[in-house]
């Protein structure tokens, strides 16, 4: 494909910095390439009938509305083959086209929905797309989505694995993605800076956004777990989004549930994966990731893989996320926001689970509270003024 793309679309894969990229774009959603060519990053709301498309000041309003940080397209389900997200895109598609921008499009969960974006793109003729993705090695894919995802649905990696074995697909999906007429896929390693690697590829100047979506520590997500109504499901992640937003990160020992039999498990899955890119592969940032050797040896993560599964309930990491909780509630009242709480002592390492959980939830549920009122007030205007309406935080006049 030589000619000039009319849509770009970021498919993921999840868990490989999606949501830091959709937040630098979210904040500035109008960039000019190199050679003068604008793009616009876009998002849809869904709404009755056919939705909105939103652009520019709508969308990093939407974004500093958000817990999460950021805005972007839905996913669908492989059943929804008609979502009104498709017509969406394509009126994106032919307003591009009309004003003169490449429209972008991101989400997370797209990179295995090829057959349906096929089945669309040729129904609008086949146009010219750039497929972007950025990609993670296997082992420690699976070790961040067991996190994410699998330790809310499941009792442990062995059951995440078995019920997602290949659902880290990231070749074959993109073998089938290149097959598609007139589609170009762009990929490489989502590490080290993922924003900058997607300005890179699109020849612009895209600002880093902050941290988004990084691994919590094992502190909070044993909280979570134990107290379910502030962490849903796997894909309620809001809670970790706001603690991430304003509180240091807790040091000590990472997130990690892979042990040698596991590893033993996911290596085949790296291999097959692999020798699908390799089958696509035609520039140097293809090669970046097939030939790169540190995707099939796991020797960096070995320490974390003897050392096993790591404690949720470990008293100098509790400490440590009480004090980093403070902390975040001293940056969002610096800010001119009311924090409401009456801020509780930290209990010593030797408390039981019980009195630490009692004391964090204290200052977790008064970080989330004021959270919300920082992002009314960094909306601001009438859109501020109507989310205080709708919150029921101030009277209407």
């Amino acid at each position: 494909m030589t000619e000039q793309a009319q849509m770009v679309l970021h498919v993921g894969a999840p868990k490989c910095g999606s949501s830091a990229l959709q937040a630098a774009l979210s904040m500035t959603p109008d960039l000019m390439s190199k050679d003068g060519l604008p793009f616009r990053y876009t998002t849809w709301k869904k709404a009755a009938g056919v939705g909105r498309i939103q652009y520019g000041r709508g969308v990093t309003a939407a974004a500093k509305w958000s817990a999460y940080g950021y805005t972007s397209w839905p996913n669908i389900k492989n059943t929804e083959v008609d979502a009104p997200m498709f017509a969406a895109l394509n009126r994106a598609r032919l307003s591009g086209l009309r004003k003169g921008h490449v429209p972008i499009a991101s989400c997370e969960g797209w990179i295995d929905r090829v057959d349906m974006f096929a089945h669309h793109l040729k129904s609008w003729g086949n146009p010219p797309v750039d497929v972007v993705a950025y990609l993670r090695p296997v082992m420690d894919w699976y070790n961040s989505a067991f996190w994410q995802w699998g330790v809310w649905n499941v009792k442990s990696m062995d059951a995440w694995i078995n019920r997602a074995k290949m659902h880290y697909t990231f070749g074959t999906n993109l073998e089938a993605w290149s097959a598609i007429p007139n589609v170009r896929v762009r990929y490489a390693w989502a590490q080290p800076d993922v924003v900058a690697r997607f300005s890179d590829h699109l020849g612009v100047e895209l600002p880093a956004a902050e941290q988004s979506n990084v691994s919590s520590s094992p502190a909070l997500i044993g909280v979570l777990r134990r107290h379910r109504r502030l962490r849903v499901s796997g894909h309620d992640a809001h809670t970790e989004f706001v603690v991430q937003r304003w509180c240091p990160q807790v040091g000590g020992r990472r997130l990690w549930a892979i042990t040698p039999r596991h590893a033993d498990i996911l290596r085949p899955i790296a291999q097959t994966n692999l020798d699908a890119l390799k089958r696509v592969a035609s520039d140097a940032a293809m090669t970046q990731v097939c030939d790169d050797v540190r995707w099939l040896d796991d020797t960096r993560w070995q320490d974390e893989i003897d050392r096993g599964v790591s404690p949720m309930n470990d008293p100098e990491q509790l400490a440590a996320l009480f004090q980093s909780l403070i902390v975040g509630l001293e940056r969002v009242a610096e800010t001119g926001v009311k924090v409401s709480a009456d801020m509780p002592d930290s209990p010593k390492n030797s408390a039981s689970i019980k009195e630490w959980d009692g004391a964090i939830l204290v200052l977790l549920d008064a970080l989330l509270r004021a959270d919300q009122d920082a992002r009314i007030q960094a909306v601001g205007g009438s859109a501020g003024r109507v989310l205080r309406r709708v919150k029921g935080l101030v009277q209407k006049p």
